[in-house]
């Protein structure tokens, strides 16, 4: 057993972390390719609206990871041998001894320092659902009475039991609370995860540990009382639950909880892609070429203060077309018709905040909007492409 002495050590600082450091220095667009793959093989589960899969972590994805960055898993397991707890048998947390956990908290450090929002977003999603926090922790809780095949239930406790001060209910997706956990974690411990010894390291991962285990434990519990008590006997799914607080909307609860999963597909999709120029040239006409398209949208995705406007104009378009619409499936051409149809002269709130984030999101990134924007046919040109543009990628990211 160390003395408290020891418990300074700095092996994950001083040589695991300059490893990782080095490998999203010259592998990043490798890195990129994994979490986009990671996100799509696990899609369906990460955006449903509860917890009913376990969403498994497996070798293969822990392979892709090392590979991708270059480093050797026995290297990284060398210097975690330095750390005043790896004699330790039974040391809690067991995850401080988990080479892709490291990795993984490693990762969350470099681009918080970076200071790119994107990538610390994508790293932290990466690192809850790698195999010892939400898999692990969905196990524990789900061991009998597995949501997956009593799917029911599960869903009767999100429209009946939740309110909007569970994260799920809040965020309308799976993926949506985790998020929220992740980001109460990372403003909690910024300080430590910038500069931290083996203690502080043990500590972090722990708290991390505890706040989606309390995430899981809450619905858990709700669940298994739904269950024993068979309230969900009474609960006929083919019927409409009561609008909540997203009747800012006009939708159902069911309606929002659709909406909240497209747009945070498209959000994904539009956050873990580059500019497609083949959707690009489908998007162009006449007035408005094809590399002007992109230009203006990688200005647009370049801007970390644009994604708020593009996730509130994907919101408000698809909610929109949800309360009109008796399809409720985005990935249609109905859906793509309706986003490219003009609506001029609209007194709809939503509709009008539509026509104004477009105007600044093309005012703000297109000098060429800027000049030639007096031309009515050519200020449609460029509405037009815009909406085109997030519409198809809004039905590549719910296919």
């Amino acid at each position: 057993m160390p003395k408290k002495s020891d418990f300074g050590t700095e092996a994950i600082l001083k040589k695991v972390y300059p490893l990782v450091e080095r490998a999203l220095n010259t592998r990043k667009p490798q890195w990129m390719k994994v979490m986009s793959s990671f996100m799509a093989k696990r899609h369906e589960s990460l955006f449903d609206i509860a917890p009913c899969e376990r969403i498994y972590y497996n070798d293969n994805d822990r392979e892709e990871l090392f590979t991708a960055l270059n480093l050797s898993m026995n290297e990284i397991r060398t210097y975690l041998r330095d750390t005043y707890y790896w004699s330790i048998e039974k040391f809690k947390p067991s995850a401080a001894k988990d080479e892709t956990t490291v990795v993984c908290l490693c990762m969350v450090r470099y681009f918080l320092l970076k200071n790119q929002p994107k990538e610390l977003e994508l790293s932290l999603i990466y690192q809850a659902f790698s195999g010892k926090y939400y898999p692990s922790i969905h196990y524990g809780f789900f061991k009998t009475v597995a949501p997956a095949k009593y799917r029911h239930i599960m869903e009767y406790v999100v429209n009946h039991k939740l309110n909007q001060k569970f994260d799920l209910k809040a965020k309308g997706s799976v993926i949506g609370a985790i998020k929220s956990v992740n980001a109460t974690w990372v403003t909690a411990y910024t300080k430590q995860l910038k500069d931290f010894d083996d203690e502080d390291i043990c500590y972090i991962i722990q708290q991390l540990h505890n706040r989606i285990k309390s995430f899981m434990k809450n619905i858990a519990s709700l669940y298994y009382e739904a269950y024993e008590n068979k309230e969900y006997i009474t609960y006929d799914k083919d019927s409409l639950p009561e609008e909540g607080d997203s009747a800012l909307y006009h939708l159902a609860t069911n309606d929002s909880f659709r909406m909240n999963q497209y747009v945070e597909r498209t959000m994904e999709k539009l956050n873990t892609s580059q500019i497609d120029y083949g959707t690009c040239k489908a998007c162009a006409d006449a007035n408005v070429k094809t590399d002007e398209v992109k230009g203006i949208l990688e200005a647009i995705m370049h801007n970390r203060e644009n994604l708020k406007l593009i996730r509130e104009y994907l919101t408000l378009t698809i909610a929109v077309y949800l309360a009109e619409s008796e399809v409720k499936e985005i990935n249609s051409v109905k859906f793509l018709y309706f986003c490219k149809k003009a609506k001029p002269n609209t007194k709809d709130p939503s509709l009008i905040r539509l026509k104004e984030i477009t105007e600044q999101l093309l005012d703000d990134n297109s000098v060429g909007y800027r000049k030639r924007k007096h031309r009515v046919a050519t200020k449609q040109s460029y509405h037009n492409a815009l909406a085109m543009y997030l519409a198809m990628m809004a039905i590549r990211a719910n296919q």
